[in-house]
């Protein structure tokens, strides 16, 4: 019981600093910039739909495109 309380605060723990990171001004700059997800996921250290998630709960959208959907 104890390890499953101090995996569900570690997992708790987590999802707080992504919200704290994660902040629309700095999102949306790196947008502007054509940064793809997975560049910004790197940068924060999240996975790349954490980005596209809040990307999407704060209204942004990626306008960059796979290498392979380029023409």
């Amino acid at each position: 019981m104890c390890l499953v309380l101090e995996s569900l605060d570690r997992t708790l723990q987590q999802f707080i600093i992504i919200i704290v990171k994660i902040n629309k001004d700095k999102l949306k700059e790196k947008i502007k910039q054509g940064k793809s997800s997975h560049d910004i996921a790197m940068s924060y250290d999240v996975h790349p739909s954490t980005v596209r998630r809040k990307a999407k709960e704060l209204g942004l959208k990626f306008e960059t495109q796979t290498w392979w959907r380029k023409k």
